[in-house]
């Protein structure tokens, strides 16, 4: 008896224990571990207004409608085009078994549907292609009807009395402009200068092909020409006949400041050396003179 009686107690009191556990922790409150890095680590007011709806993104690209009822081609709509394009069976065929006389019943069947899907089709795709030409041709007149309205409508009346007082004779509009005594002289010289420019170029361009058909004599054209240059510079003995062994061995060193420098003031130096520098000097001189009188490069 005093084994039920304790027996009885310790299920009370475990019974007791649960539910007041059971109660503490419907009571307590939930708290939601959110990172630092979070957006919605810091609690911030939102505004009492509505946001804009985001559309929904779908995967994928649509391919771009075809045109089928296409400017200047055939008239896909009408009676004559749909009656050659969907032409019924002309002749009938005889079978001898159930078998094949049952699979080209089904298979008349399909083709009939395909037929008549394709003249339907066809007459609600014009009927769709009349209903936004109309659409779009008056949402199009509508908007240069108000186009027009909004040009030529006059000045409102609050825009005229909160306009600065400027007089109207100082106004300039379209008609209106300024005077620009210089303008003839301004012209003049403008187009002297761009037929001076036009000239250089022109020029420049003559001196070009002079230059070319000056340095065409060294071309190579021919086969034969070709073989005695790749024979006269592979040749083994170049370099006995040649000892210089670059270009600055043949045509010597390029000229330095300071040589340019003494060539100018070689006055100062012997006559021997001062009569070389102006020798240079003069044979450019004289071929740019000859250049001058021939007009064209030598």
């Amino acid at each position: 008896m005093a084994t039920t009686i304790s027996c009885s107690r310790r299920v009370v009191g475990t019974f007791q224990r649960s539910q007041s556990l059971i109660r503490h922790a419907s009571t307590a409150s939930i708290t939601v571990k959110i990172p630092p890095e979070s957006p919605k680590f810091i609690d911030i007011p939102r505004a009492p207004q509505e946001y804009a709806h985001r559309k929904p993104h779908y995967k994928g690209v649509l391919p771009s409608p075809r045109q089928i009822f296409r400017p200047g081609k055939t008239d896909k709509s009408t009676a004559e085009y749909i009656a050659a394009v969907t032409p019924e069976p002309s002749t009938t065929k005889t079978y001898n078994s159930p078998k094949d006389k049952a699979l080209a019943d089904w298979r008349s069947r399909q083709a009939a549907n395909r037929r008549q899907n394709l003249r339907e089709g066809l007459r609600q795709l014009h009927q769709r292609k009349v209903r936004s030409d109309r659409r779009m041709t008056a949402r199009s007149a509508f908007k240069q009807a108000e186009h027009e309205r909004r040009i030529h409508e006059p000045e409102r009346e609050d825009e005229r009395l909160t306009n600065p007082s400027i007089i109207q004779a100082l106004k300039r509009d379209s008609t209106n402009h300024l005077p620009d005594p210089d303008r003839e002289a301004r012209v003049t010289k403008m187009k002297a200068r761009f037929e001076a420019k036009e000239s250089a170029k022109a020029e420049e361009r003559r001196n070009a092909l002079h230059s070319l058909y000056m340095n065409a004599r060294d071309f190579i054209v021919t086969e034969d020409a070709l073989n005695a240059k790749v024979d006269e510079v592979f040749d083994h003995k170049w370099f006995r006949n040649h000892p210089e062994h670059s270009i600055w061995d043949k045509e010597g060193f390029p000229d330095t400041v300071q040589s340019m420098l003494s060539e100018s003031n070689s006055s100062k130096r012997g006559n021997a050396q001062s009569t070389s520098g102006y020798i240079q000097i003069t044979k450019r001189r004289v071929q740019r003179i000859a250049e001058e009188l021939t007009g064209g490069k030598m």
